[in-house]
Formats: C-alpha cells, structure tokens, sequence
C-alpha cells in the first residue's frame, strides 16, 4: 500500500492543479471531470476521485491507530491503578523495616546489657563464692553461722538463674525480631520488584502509546488538510455550478428571444467533429457537493484546433462569449430546434449568417468552465435541452 506522504502527495497535486488554474480554464485529461466541471458538473474528476480515495484511505488507517491509542491508554490507567497501592503498601512495609530494626537495636542493647550485667555477677558470685568456703572451713564454728551462709548462696543462685532466663528471653527476641525483619524484607523486596515490573510495563505501554499518538495526530492533520481541499474544491464547485446554471439559461433565453424559422426538427446530417463521446447527456450526481444537475448535452473529445462543422442547415442566432459556455455558436434549424457548440477556441461564423450542413463554424478548444479541450454539443427544442443521441 502507498505511503500516506505519497498519497496525501497526489491527491495534494491533483487539487492544486485544480485550484491553481487560470479562472477561465485548467488543464487535465480526465474526460469525466471535464464533463462536470464544463457542463454543469458530472462525475468527479480526477483529483476529486484521488482526494476522496486519500481521505479514505487516512480514516482506514487513522481508525486502527486511535483504538490502539484508546487501549494503551485503558493499559495506562489498569497500570497506574494498581501502582498507586502497590506503592503505598511498599513504603508501609519499609517503614514497618525501620521500626523492626529499631526495635532489634534496642533488643540487642538490651541484650548486651543484660548478659554484661551477668557477667559481673557471675564474677562477684565466684569471688563470694571463694570467699565463703574460707570462712566455712575456718570460721564457721557454730551450725547456725553454717545454714545462714548456705542461705546466701542459695539467694545468689536464684537471682543467677533470673538473669539467665532474662538473658534468654531477649536472645529469643532478638532472635524473632530478626526473622520477623527478614520476613518483612523479603515482603518488600517482592512489592519492590512488583512494583517495579509495573513501572516498566508503564514505561513500555508509554514508548509504544506515544508515537501511535503521534501518528494518529499526524494522521488527524492530513484529513484536515484533505477535508479543506475538498471544502475549497467544493466552494468552487458550487459556484461553478450556479454560473453554468446561469449561462444554460441566458442561452435558453437567447433562442427563445430571436425565434425559429419555419420548418421541422430532425435529425443532424453531419457530426459536429469526428470525435468520441466522452460524457453523455442525463442527470448525475455530484459526488462532493451532493447536488443532482442535469448534463445538457453531449461532449466529444476532439483536440484543439479541430474544425467544427454545422450538423444541419440553419441560420446563426448567437456568436460569441456566454459565460461557462466560453465562445459558443448556436444555429437555429427550424421548428423550433437549435444546436449549441460550446466551448469554442475561436468562432468562423456570425449572428444572423445562414450556415449549411458540414461548414465549418468554429474551432475546438477549451473556453469558458472547461477543464481540457473537447467540444460541449447541445440539442435545445424551444430552448430546452434535450438528448442529442436520437438527433445522430
């Protein structure tokens, strides 16, 4: 499939060179755009088709781009949900870390403190110790003397045994504060990294989010320049269509004013040019403006320059310029038909010449609203235009 920069390329090319021509006549090949923009506005012409095709083409591949933006933003948020807690319950559980090491600390002050303690007692408990037995062996005399020193090692003891059991209890909370902090590290370190997948994954959804946003916007513009190029096209259109209007009418006026000679409507004996048809008469519908208009007449695709003859006998009633018409001849056969050939680069004839079936009248070309040469052929009965295929 082409580039967009190239399609929008095109279709930018055929517009301007639409838009960009001599108010009297631009120049393309396109046989049915030719026939719209010439006579009334027929089928859409090339840059129109391309313009259009182009838009499309934007809207088709704008469409898929903007739902994945709208997913990856869905993504975004799930994600952003989720981390916000996660988070939260990360830094609660570190600081919940802070207070356990705290708290170790003083457990283990604690500790040391303890088991300080201990020790001196330990060593004032065995100098006492040996102090006693002297004064049993040598001093005692008495059992009295004997039970109360039996009494004080035995209160030594127990208040040993207190401080043993002390110095255990805060061993094993020392060691519970250390497992329940380990416990709460691994907790962390599994948030943490939880947390951190998250803010990848984000990170990611966001490099991939940003240039489809991007492409999407750039996609946007393109349409909207495309959008306003048919819009301008359009304008011109419209008011290519109301001077067509305007000129069928002051050509229907034309014959009406001056009359018809006597005699009866019939078939032409000659064609205009020896040239194929390019767009036939009928309504049609313009596929920009949306307006159905009739196509008064027939074109034939003849070159430049190619001699115009009479289809029949018949005096000239006008010769000259009629606005989108350009240099227009109209011959007026009798019984009330006439024919009208428009769009003449230079006219051999003159109002109120009589003419005879096959002279040459004029020369094709590309005046008036006419988008290449070709010659607009028109059959009118009492100034109304009818379809010239029977009249061959």
């Amino acid at each position: 499939m082409p580039s967009r920069r190239l399609i929008v390329a095109c279709a930018a090319g055929a517009l301007v060179a639409g838009l960009g021509a001599v108010p009297a006549r631009a120049q393309t090949s396109n046989a049915d755009r030719q026939a719209q923009l010439g006579q009334q506005i027929n089928e859409a012409g090339a840059s129109e088709a391309d313009a259009l095709r182009a838009l499309q083409q934007i809207r088709d591949r704008k469409a898929p781009i903007d739902a994945r933006v709208a997913q990856l933003d869905a993504d975004l948020a799930a994600i952003e949900a989720r981390l916000g807690p996660l988070t939260a319950e990360s830094d609660r559980l570190a600081e919940q870390i802070r207070q356990a090491q705290t708290e170790v600390a003083a457990a283990q002050k604690d500790f040391r403190e303890a088991r300080a303690r201990f020790d001196d007692q330990a060593a004032l408990l065995y100098r006492s110790a040996r102090r006693g037995a002297s004064y049993e062996v040598v001093a005692a005399s008495q059992p009295a003397d004997l039970i109360q020193g039996t009494a004080y090692v035995d209160t030594i003891n127990r208040k040993q045994q207190q401080v043993v059991h002390k110095i255990a209890t805060l061993r094993d909370e020392v060691d519970a504060r250390r497992q329940a902090l380990t416990d709460q590290k691994g907790q962390v370190a599994a948030a943490t990294a939880e947390v951190q997948a998250l803010r990848d994954e984000a990170a990611a959804k966001r490099a991939e989010v940003e240039p489809a946003r991007a492409q999407a916007a750039a996609e946007a513009k393109a349409e909207e320049a495309q959008l306003a190029a048919i819009r301008s096209q359009k304008g011109r259109y419209e008011a290519e269509l109301a001077a067509l209007k305007a000129a069928s009418e002051a050509i229907g006026n034309v014959i009406r004013g001056n009359g018809s000679t006597p005699g009866v409507a019939g078939a032409c004996s000659v064609r205009p040019v020896n040239a194929p048809v390019t767009s036939t008469f009928g309504w049609r519908v313009h596929p920009i403006t949306g307006e159905r208009r009739l196509h008064e007449g027939m074109d034939l695709g003849a070159a430049s320059g190619t001699p115009i003859k009479a289809c029949r006998s018949g005096r000239v009633t006008f010769a000259g310029w009629q606005g989108g018409y350009g240099n227009v001849v109209i011959i007026d056969h009798g019984g009330g038909m006439s024919t009208v050939y428009g769009h003449q680069s230079s006219v051999a004839v003159s109002a109120g010449q009589q003419v005879n079936a096959g002279q040459v009248i004029g020369s094709v070309g590309s005046t008036g609203m006419s988008t290449g040469p070709h010659l607009h052929f028109e059959v009118r009965i009492n100034g109304t235009p009818v379809d010239p295929a029977p009249y061959f």
